[in-house]
Parts: C-alpha cells; sequence; structure tokens
C-alpha cells in the first residue's frame, strides 16, 4: 500500500509537470532603461549597468513614477530543450501604451503606434508567433516600449513561450468554466504576500495591503522572489479549508504561507511539516530589496519522525521600527510548541461558524461563500493599523490585483455583503471608517472650463477613494479629477442596511447629526433643476466634466429613500425633508432617464441609442435597490440590456457599457451578481440562479477567488484579482436573494 501511495504521488507530479510542459515562463527580473537607440535590440549589447525590475508590473511602482516616453526591457534566457513544431508564440500580457519586439535581434511584431503619431494598445494581449529555429541555447528579448501617459510598461501577464498546443489550449480554449488564474494572496490586513502557483514561489511580501500611503508615497515590498528548495513538484495549491492560509501540497512536505490574525503582527510566517529528513533539508531564498528585513527560523519534533518548522519574515522602516519583532513571534512560537498554524484556521472556522449562511446551497457554493468571507476579512484594516485615521477602510481588490485602494462604491458593496452575513463588528468599522476620516477636499474644484465642480457644501464620504492613510483621495488626469456623487447614496444604503439588519440604533442616533448635514444635505444640494443628480464623473471614473448618470441618481435616491424612513422609524430628524427629495429624484429619473417605459438609459444626455454609454449596467439597480416595482417594467429592461450588453448572447453575464473599450466591455461579475439579485426580486429565480451558479463553477476552478472582469470571449479571469465588494461582497448579497 505505501508503494502505491508513492507511485501515485510521483504520477501526480509527473502529470502536472507534463501539463505545461513545452511552455516556459519567462524569468520576472528584466533589464530596464528608459531613453532610445536601436542598439538595445542587438543580443550582444550589454546592459549589465541597467536596472531590474519586475515583469508585468507598471515601470511607476518601480523607481520611475512620472516617467512618460520611450523606454527598453531585455531578457535573457536558457532553454534547456528544443521546442517541437515549427512554431512558438512569445507572450507579452498586456503593454502600456506601445511596442516593438525583437528575439535575438530579429523583430517578431509589435502594436500601437510610436511618436510622432502615437496610438495606444494598451487593451491588447502580445502574442506573437515565431518560427522556432528563431530559438537557441541563450536567447535575448527586446522589448521597445512607449507611454503616452499614466503607469507603463509590460504590465500584465503571462509573459511566456508557448508550443502550438499549449497555446490553443490557454489561450483559445472552448467555452465553459475552466483556469485561468494562478495567483494566491494572503494577508491579515497588515502584511500581505502573493503565492505564484506557476513559478512555485512568493512574488512578493509587501507591508501593507493598500496600494499607497499618500499621493506621493506607493507601497514597495520588502521581499520578493521568496522560495524554498524543494526538491519535487508540487502536488496541489489551495487555500487550507477556504481560510487566509495558502497550502502548497509535495510528496513529502505539506508548505503553508500566511499572515497571521491571532498573533495580530507584521510577519510573514512559512510553516513546512512532514518527514523530518525532508523538513530539516528546505531552506530559504529570496531577493532581497531596500528595506532592512528581518528572518529567522525554529523547528519542532512530532510525531512518527516528522516534524514542522517555521521561517519567519519580517522588516524595520520609518514606519515598523520593532527589530525585536522576529524574536518575540518566535517566543510566542515555542511556548505554543508550533500550534500557530493550527490556531489560524480555528480562527477563521470560527468566523464561518457565527457567519449566516443561506439554507440550501450546495457544497460548491458554500466553499466560495468561506472563502469570500476571508477574502473580506483579510481586505480590512484592522485596529492595530499604523494609520489611525485608515483604520477600518476596506480595499476594493486584495494584492494582485491592482485595485488594493479603499473606494467607496466597493466598501458599500462589502458592507452591505458583511451584513448579509451577520458579520456586523466588521460593518460598522468600514462604517465608523469613512464617517470619520479626512475627507471634504472637494468641496470646491474650479476646472480648466472655470466651472466648479466640487460638491458646494461640506461633505463627509469621500468622492472617489481612501489612500492609505486614510485621507480622501481622486485619481486625476488631463481631465481633472473624478468627483462622484453616487457614493454619498450607497453609503447611506450600505449604512441603514446595516442598522436594520443589526438592530443597532444607537449607531444610527450616534451619527445622525453628521449623516444628515454631511450626507443627505449634500445629495440634495446636488440635484439639479431637471430633478436628478447634477453632472458628475460618474460611477465608473469617468472624470470630469462628466455628464448625468443614472447610477448615480439611482443610489443618492434609493440612500435618501432608506434615510427618511429609518429616520421616520426611529423618531429622530426630519425624515420628510429627504422623503421629498427621493421623490423628487425619482420623478425625474423615470422622466429624464426611462426610455418609452422599457428600460433605463445609462445618462441623460445619452441620444443615440447605438453611441457610446447609452446602455450602463449599473441600472439595474434601480430594480435591485428597488426603485421601480414593476415586473413588466423589469422583464422588458432585461430583455433590452441581455440583447445589447449580455455576453454570448445573454448566456452568462454582461458588460459594462455598450461601445467601450475592451475594459468596458468585457464581463463584469458585479453587474452578473447584482442582476442576479434583481431577477430574483422580481421573480425570474432560475436566471438569478444560473449567474449565480456560473460565478461559482467559474471560481471553484481559480481557488476561489472573484474576478473584477471575464474575458468576453474566453471567459478567463480578466481585471483584478481577487475583487472584495464588486466580488466577495456582492456574491454573498447574490447567494442570499438567489437562496433565500
Amino acid at each position: 500500500m505505501k508503494f502505491l501511495k508513492i507511485a501515485l504521488l510521483y504520477f501526480l507530479v509527473f502529470f502536472n509537470a507534463k501539463c505545461f510542459s513545452q511552455t516556459i515562463l519567462l524569468p520576472e527580473r528584466w533589464h530596464f532603461t528608459t531613453g532610445d537607440n536601436p542598439e538595445y535590440k542587438n543580443p550582444n549589447f550589454n546592459d549589465n549597468s541597467w536596472t531590474l525590475i519586475n515583469v508585468p508590473d507598471y515601470w511607476e511602482n518601480q523607481g520611475f513614477d512620472g516617467y512618460d516616453g520611450i523606454a527598453w526591457y531585455r531578457v535573457h534566457f536558457t532553454l534547456k530543450k528544443k521546442f517541437s513544431g515549427d512554431s512558438a508564440y512569445i507572450i507579452l500580457g498586456k503593454i502600456d501604451d506601445a511596442d516593438e519586439s525583437y528575439l535575438n535581434g530579429v523583430r517578431i511584431g509589435g502594436m500601437g503606434i510610436f511618436p510622432p503619431h502615437p496610438v495606444t494598445a494598451y487593451d491588447k494581449m502580445r502574442f506573437y508567433k515565431v518560427s522556432t529555429k528563431l530559438l537557441r541555447k541563450d536567447n535575448v528579448l527586446a522589448v521597445r516600449v512607449f507611454d503616452m501617459g499614466g503607469p507603463g510598461g509590460i504590465v500584465y501577464g503571462p509573459v511566456g513561450i508557448y508550443d502550438e498546443s499549449d497555446y490553443q489550449k490557454e489561450f483559445n480554449p472552448p467555452r465553459g468554466p475552466k483556469k485561468s488564474f494562478y495567483q494566491l494572496v494572503t494577508t491579515n490586513g497588515l502584511i500581505a504576500a502573493v503565492y505564484d502557483a506557476r513559478r512555485e514561489q512568493i512574488e512578493n511580501i509587501s507591508p501593507f495591503i493598500f496600494k499607497a500611503y499618500d499621493s506621493a508615497n506607493y507601497v514597495h515590498p520588502f521581499l520578493r522572489m521568496v522560495s524554498l528548495t524543494i526538491n519535487s513538484k508540487p502536488l496541489g495549491t489551495y487555500y487550507k479549508d477556504n481560510t487566509h492560509v495558502i497550502t502548497v501540497k509535495y510528496p513529502y512536505v505539506e508548505v503553508n504561507y500566511f499572515a497571521s490574525f491571532t498573533n495580530e503582527d507584521k510577519v510573514f510566517y512559512i510553516d513546512v511539516r512532514g518527514k523530518k529528513s525532508k523538513v530539516d533539508k528546505c531552506s530559504l531564498n529570496y531577493l532581497l530589496q531596500k528595506t532592512r528585513v528581518l528572518v529567522d527560523s525554529v523547528e519542532f519534533k512530532r510525531p512518527d519522525n516528522q516534524a514542522e518548522k517555521y521561517f519567519l519574515l519580517s522588516y524595520t522602516d520609518s514606519l515598523q521600527t520593532d527589530d525585536q519583532i522576529i524574536e518575540k513571534a518566535k517566543s510566542r512560537l515555542i511556548a505554543s510548541n508550533g500550534d500557530l498554524l493550527n490556531q489560524e484556521i480555528k480562527y477563521m472556522k470560527k468566523i464561518f461558524a457565527h457567519a449566516k449562511m443561506p439554507k440550501g446551497i450546495s457544497a460548491k457554493q458554500r466553499a466560495l461563500l468561506e472563502q469570500s468571507i476571508s477574502v473580506l476579512k483579510m481586505a480590512q484594516i484592522p485596529p492595530q493599523g499604523v494609520f489611525k485615521k485608515s483604520r477600518g477602510q476596506i480595499l476594493a481588490s486584495l494584492p494582485p490585483g491592482g485595485w488594493n485602494i479603499a473606494w467607496v462604491r466597493d466598501g458599500c458593496y462589502s458592507i452591505l455583503g458583511l451584513n448579509r452575513l451577520g458579520l456586523f463588528d466588521e460593518a460598522q468599522r468600514v462604517l465608523s471608517f469613512m464617517l470619520h476620516t479626512e475627507s471634504n477636499h472637494y468641496e470646491h474644484f474650479i476646472f480648466k472650463d472655470g466651472k466648479d465642480y466640487g460638491v458646494g457644501v461640506p461633505y463627509q464620504i469621500s468622492v472617489c477613494r481612501y489612500f492609505g492613510d486614510g485621507k480622501e483621495e481622486s485619481d486625476y488626469n488631463d481631465d481633472g479629477p473624478n468627483i462622484e456623487l453616487d457614493g454619498f447614496g450607497l453609503s447611506l444604503i450600505a449604512l441603514c442596511d446595516y442598522v436594520h439588519r443589526s438592530g443597532d440604533s444607537a449607531f444610527f442616533k450616534k451619527n445622525y447629526e453628521l449623516l444628515s448635514s454631511k450626507v443627505a444635505d449634500p445629495i440634495i444640494h446636488c440635484i439639479d433643476t431637471n430633478n436628478v443628480i447634477r453632472i458628475d464623473s460618474g460611477p465608473w471614473e469617468r472624470h470630469l466634466p462628466g455628464k448625468q448618470f443614472a447610477y448615480t441618481s439611482i443610489a443618492c435616491a434609493a440612500g435618501l429613500r432608506d434615510f427618511a424612513e429609518l429616520s421616520s422609524q426611529l423618531k429622530i430628524g426630519d425624515a420628510g425633508k429627504y422623503y421629498n427629495a427621493y421623490e423628487r429624484l425619482l420623478g425625474g429619473i423615470s422622466k429624464e432617464l426611462v426610455v418609452n417605459n422599457k428600460f433605463i438609459k445609462g445618462n441623460v444626455e445619452a441620444s443615440d441609442s447605438s453611441a457610446y454609454d447609452y446602455f450602463d449596467g449599473g441600472t439595474f439597480e434601480a430594480f435591485g435597490f428597488g426603485l421601480f416595482k414593476n415586473k413588466n417594467f423589469f422583464h422588458s429592461q432585461l430583455k433590452e440590456y441581455k440583447k445589447i450588453l449580455g455576453v454570448q448572447g445573454g448566456i452568462h453575464g454582461f458588460s459594462r457599457i455598450n461601445k467601450g473599450d475592451w475594459y468596458e466591455t468585457a464581463e463584469w461579475i458585479l453587474l452578473d451578481l447584482r442582476a442576479a439579485s434583481a431577477m430574483h426580486r422580481f421573480g425570474d429565480q432560475k436566471g438569478a440562479r444560473h449567474l449565480v451558479n456560473w460565478v461559482t463553477d467559474q471560481a471553484a476552478l481559480n481557488y476561489n477567488l472573484i474576478p473584477e472582469l471575464y474575458d468576453k470571449k474566453t471567459s478567463f479571469y480578466d481585471g483584478a484579482v481577487p475583487m472584495v465588494g464588486f466580488g466577495a461582497g456582492a456574491y454573498a448579497i447574490a447567494l442570499w436573494d438567489a437562496y433565500p
């Protein structure tokens, strides 16, 4: 029996290796320089003095912030075996904005146009077919890149070389759920790490979970390329019991990567357990960054010649000054006889047990819901956070997603999801953060046209999002900042839902004056003469000067209604004032945005049904938030939107808007899930469950993480992963709606 088990293990390892036998992942560290010189494409050019940066990633994140123009990448790689067939594919992911690519000095392709008349191709995957005769034992790939503004570089993977068979399997798959994502994140809200299952290493460990401290300072990892010396291939990679613990199973050892919720410290733990002779041979490898790194280990004997070894990693800098942090963590480990991993699992399972789960859901749905709870927990800054004003904020995405920023909109969907799950402490912490952090930076903003696009009155909820230090942020481009008004309404919806479900009326009463004067009153101030919310940047970061977007008015109307009803119920304040404002908005939406009593268009200004953003999937919230209750109207909207925004003929979900770019017309998982909730509300339980199951089946093959987007053609994961409010939170809401 023992022989059969070992034989099976080796078969699985061999099979796993064969799956990508003709796929070569290129090194993640490339030589990089700004400027332009045609000599850079030559394989014999000496690039030793160039900077080493990570690919894929924006160069702005790696010491070249603010640089726009031409730059070059070069990577050296060795092939130990010949590729089968006559051709292979060089995959370079997405490049912002244009590229010219050379293999061993020979141009293999390019997209976009360089100056003097530049054209971007930031949204195009680079698939360059080459003759295998171009590939040698020692190779140089050189990529000339032009960035016309904003973030630039080789920014989004995969990056590698594929033979014909693997290319077709990976990039032209059949329809249906599929494996397309290979990165897992673990964090306790204080420190974060991303594991790359294809490269079998921790790609980076960061001192914070958010993207930037403030407008001038990005968060940079303190370690990269962390790996263990284990002379075998993994049998599987997954989240242990749907928690935050990343488990990699090998034939003779198991490795667990995690940040600790129970210790609440800025220490990254690697737990190796298994046969003692194998555990003893495991050593740690990593690439140091500029920060001072602290590393130690401790090993524990286990019965039957087994052992368990912990590697502990942390750092010191101007914010984390405790140079004894590792010693303290090690002492706690020794005191518990190395029981920390078990404590972590128990911690998250206790939260699962406390959470409210819908009855009648499948095992697969429960697994995704549990993993979504873990994502929600990982995405929130705990009370131990370094920046007091940021404590409680919850991110839109976790690394490696890129949207690891605290957007108001995403945060409100997280709150609604937490409310459904009965995780009221977490929900209240997000609300308290938004109600008491630093804001009101855009009460007035004079745009280049001379008009004031500011809110116009003092306000509290950010007009866009928050920096890692807790202060209000609004990203800029040449058209100015995002000044978005839907967050005022969404925050009232989320807060009133919290009070309704938790029974915490004291929280509402305590914050009533602030809510009325700096959240509800600003909504009323922004109602235009046509009884919809005046122009703003819109719900999807459109920047100024903006339009009168349907989603903004929908969210604000529902928020005022909920605020008025709760005020009346608790006999506090002037409920009539806010209910009258709600009715004004509802009338304005009906008059200005409802088309022939059939559907809701995306904005007041839209007049041509074939033009850009006439249709906006966010309008489903008019039904999801219960503004309109006519069943025939909903099904008329659903029919029209399936025809225009439905992905694969409406078989699956919805694009965001019509006539947009790749990002806007990809399948948006938030819209799928919110449409599912609206379908259930109006009696289409079959349709609701179909969308929920589609998201569930996809996630089951991708570590139970939910992405921002599915590629419209392949249904591959795209955009930021994992999403929090637009993913984990929205899934909890939709699952409860579809399986009440």
